[in-house]
């Protein structure tokens, strides 16, 4: 059993509804554009995962959960399914789950749309702004307006929540985010809030909004430092960045870094998170993971010799490591190992088509990347 399909959903930033982002996304239970909020969360989709849980059938949308209990190796952290049935289950009436028909909002994850002021090199027009820009595509001004009716069913239930997940796009630029962080100061401070951003941007009054909270889990995306950070992370600023980390470290709150090992920061990843370390986090706060998309950025189309010389660094880390960040290194070193079949040529016709685009130079950024790319 999962308590979310009974107490909870998952906006995508293109509509989509799903019960969390463990969901399998080809599996939704509707769209916003299509349907009433409503209208999906009690539909046929909504109510055919609820059957199956109930009888125990382990329905093909939660595999991820599934494979992630059964191999605890390759988990980083807890499941979905494990975190909200502690999160949101202890904090509900278990006789919600007597009638399949039964919702009771106990938890959001909300991803208004792709507003974002970063243009990272691993993601797309769908997740931000800054990419489509970049490519000249026009949001969709359509799923804003729907999103309104998201938004007062939100508004409407605040004072029953237990457990809000902000994402985006760039949750700290997004008004949405003001006003309902607002409402729950004014009816239920002591609501559990996450947010994941990437920390750059803190003058719409959301940032300083959440350091009002008590209850705030940072999920900080970085997975490298200085020169490397603005260029993976383009357009963000790494000043800016490490200020805004020393803030939020001051007021006590949880603070975790999500991740990604691509061929760009294959070894420097490692040196990132020594630099947090030296800051004070323990192994708990690091999630890290391979890049499974773009392809093209795959730590696997290393040379062999250098794909081999990271795993050896990357397992003598783990000798000391512990809890999540353990975790983490094996999960990396279990995708460097497994087939793959290398095209560096691939990386070199992206990356070139990107750095023209930019006006950049990756082999400046990445001296040592691009002297392996040249032997």
């Amino acid at each position: 059993m999962c308590v979310l399909p009974w107490t909870g959903f998952y906006l995508e930033t293109d509509g989509r509804v799903r019960s969390c982002v463990a969901q399998d996304p080809r599996s939704p239970y509707g769209n916003i554009n299509d349907k009433d909020l409503q209208e999906i969360i009690h539909g046929p989709v909504a109510l055919d995962l609820k059957q199956k849980m109930k009888a125990d059938a382990k329905p093909s949308q939660c595999n991820t959960c599934h494979v992630q209990e059964h191999n605890q190796k390759r988990a980083q952290g807890i499941s979905s399914r494990l975190y909200y049935n502690r999160e949101v289950g202890s904090r509900i009436d278990l006789n919600v789950f007597d009638d399949d028909k039964n919702f009771e909002l106990k938890h959001v994850d909300l991803r208004w749309d792709n507003t974002c002021n970063q243009a990272c090199v691993y993601c797309d027009a769908t997740s931000s702004s800054m990419w489509a820009r970049e490519l000249k595509q026009e949001t969709d001004s359509n799923l804003r307006k729907t999103n309104l009716k998201v938004r007062d069913y939100v508004y409407d239930n605040v004072r029953q929540l237990v457990n809000v997940y902000l994402a985006g796009g760039e949750p700290l630029l997004m008004k949405q985010n003001l006003e309902l962080l607002d409402r729950l100061k004014k009816h239920n401070p002591e609501c559990t809030i996450r947010v994941n951003t990437n920390l750059n941007k803190t003058d719409t009054g959301v940032f300083e909004k959440l350091c009002e909270f008590e209850n705030v889990h940072w999920i900080v995306s970085c997975e490298s430092v200085g020169a490397e950070y603005e260029y993976i992370r383009y357009h963000g600023n790494w000043n800016n960045f490490a200020t805004n980390l020393d803030h939020i470290k001051s007021l006590g709150h949880k603070i975790s870094f999500n991740m990604l090992h691509t061929i760009l920061n294959y070894q420097s990843i490692l040196e990132c998170i020594e630099h947090f370390k030296n800051k004070g986090f323990g192994d708990n706060s690091f999630v890290m993971g391979p890049l499974f998309g773009p392809l093209y950025f795959s730590v696997r189309h290393l040379p062999q010799s250098i794909l081999e010389e990271t795993i050896r660094k990357f397992e003598t880390r783990i000798v000391s490591a512990k809890d999540n960040l353990k975790n983490s290194l094996e999960n990396c070193v279990d995708y460097m190992r497994s087939p793959h079949t290398k095209n560096i040529q691939l990386f070199e016709y992206f990356i070139n088509k990107l750095d023209k685009r930019r006006k950049q130079d990756w082999r400046k950024i990445f001296p040592k990347l691009a002297e392996v790319y040249n032997v």
